[in-house]
């Protein structure tokens, strides 16, 4: 498969991609108990049908322009670290919810924040929204830290339902309008 979904955006330590199938062996070991405990989606254990079933999903929402999902490929050794995307929101299709993760020993070196910064002006070319709003569960305070280095400003909380643990969790969503004069 060709990365031709997404333009790549590098930074100094990261190559921003669209996810490819052959990402998902990456996908599974980056997805450890203390990751997806913060993931609403994504089960644990995560086994590798499962991770290119949500390749190959991305994929086909990239496809449609309905999603974009960014792999986050360490650029000195070519490892899959983490993700980045979202979709937009069906009740309302001028938001975009995005959502990320970051693999356990990639925590506290300053990766998701760099990605964000980096992706940022991609999404908004490449998604025609007014808003793009990201979710976490109220003891997540590292995500909220990413939501704040997007620019993004609290909004509400709601109850957001947890395929991974099958429950209703309490989640504050901050919020991020386009920017004037980006169409």
């Amino acid at each position: 498969m060709t990365r031709e979904l997404l333009p790549i955006v590098q930074t100094p330590r990261l190559r921003l991609r669209a996810f490819e199938p052959s990402d998902a062996a990456d996908l599974c070991r980056n997805m450890t108990p203390a990751v997806t405990r913060w993931l609403a989606s994504w089960p644990d254990p995560v086994t590798q049908d499962y991770a290119l079933a949500r390749i190959e999903r991305a994929r086909a929402g990239m496809a449609r322009g309905v999603s974009l999902f960014y792999a986050l490929e360490r650029i000195e050794d070519e490892r899959v670290i983490g993700g980045l995307g979202g979709g937009l929101v069906p009740q309302d299709p001028s938001r975009l919810e995005v959502s990320y993760h970051l693999a356990e020993d990639c925590h506290g070196a300053g990766y998701m924040a760099e990605a964000v910064r980096a992706a940022l002006p991609a999404i908004w070319r490449l998604m025609p929204v007014r808003m793009i709003e990201a979710g976490a569960q109220l003891a997540n305070a590292a995500s909220f830290g990413v939501m704040k280095a997007m620019g993004m400003s609290p909004a509400q909380e709601r109850l957001v339902y947890s395929s991974a643990r099958d429950r209703q969790e309490p989640t504050q969503f901050y919020e991020l309008r386009r920017p004037q004069g980006l169409i």
